[in-house]
This record gives C-alpha cells, structure tokens and sequence, in this order.
C-alpha cells in the first residue's frame, strides 16, 4: 500500500515536493493506516473522528496534501481562488470574477477549458465541501486507478457534476 500512496502522493504533486517530503507523508498515511488507536493517541484525540465515514489514513492523506495541494472550499469562485494563487499570479488567464453569475457546472468548465489540456481537475470530495487536486492529464487513467485500488474516491470533477 505505501508504494501505490507515494505514487498518488507524486502525481498529485507533479514536481513540486522532494522524494524524501513524499517519502514522509506516505510514512504518516501508513501510520495511521497500520495502528489507527495509536495514532490518534499521539494526535489531537479530537482532531480525529472515531466516527467519520472515511478511514484515518485517508483522513491523513488529505491533511497532508493541504498547502496547496489539495484545493477546498464552499464554492467554485473560492476554489479557483486557490488555484489561481497557487499557479501565481499572472500564470492563467481566467479572472476569478468571470465566474460569478455562472452554473457551478459552467463555471467548472471555464476552469477545466483554462486548465486544459495540462491539467484535469479531479474531485477528491469526501464531505459537504468540494475538495480538488489538479493532476497532469496524461498522468489521470493511473491516478485513477491508483485511487480505485485504494478505495478513494476520485473522479473527473466535470464528469463527476454531470452524475449529479
């Protein structure tokens, strides 16, 4: 299970961290994956839910894709928000305010057709919130499949709207 996490972990990061960063956050996913109790022991107890749908190392695998990794928010202006800082300023070409007034599927696929065809949007979504990793498309069927083989739940944010 480790090798398939670090390569979930270096295809969400495309890049942008160290093998030995990787090699950390996997070592913290399995954790929690081997010995869940004990984990929570040297956590915040209430950081953790005894009672979450989701397994404690998934929960792990998404704290440690925060910082800009992993994109969450309400809505899809916020979420773009996030994306477009963590590209920088100046990086894409959409502005954040030709969202407003649009559908959220409309205004996933001005992301999406800004993205294109470097990047997909894939919806890591396991609450309310939207949660989303940017992944290099030619890079999405393994990705995929890596979190099929993990039981995460992982789609094609635009294919994934039209589902609901």
């Amino acid at each position: 299970m480790q090798k398939q996490i670090i390569e979930v972990l270096e295809l969400i990061a495309d890049g942008g961290l160290d093998h030995e960063d990787i090699l950390a956050m996997s070592a913290e996913v399995m954790a929690a994956q081997q010995d869940p109790d004990e984990y929570r022991a040297r956590h915040e107890a209430g950081f953790y839910p005894t009672d979450s749908a989701i397994p404690l190392w998934e929960t792990v695998l998404l704290e440690q894709l925060e910082d800009g990794l992993l994109f969450k928010a309400d809505s899809v202006a916020a979420l773009y928000a996030q994306i477009s800082e963590a590209f920088g300023e100046g990086e894409l070409d959409l502005a954040a305010e030709a969202l407003t007034g649009l559908t959220d599927i409309s205004a996933i696929k001005a992301i999406q057709d800004e993205l294109s065809p470097n990047y997909t949007l894939v919806d890591f979504s396991v609450s309310a919130n939207r949660q989303l990793v940017l992944i290099r498309t030619h890079y999405l069927a393994n990705f995929l499949k890596l979190c099929n083989t993990l039981n995460i739940q992982a789609e094609s944010t635009f294919e994934n709207l039209f589902k609901k």
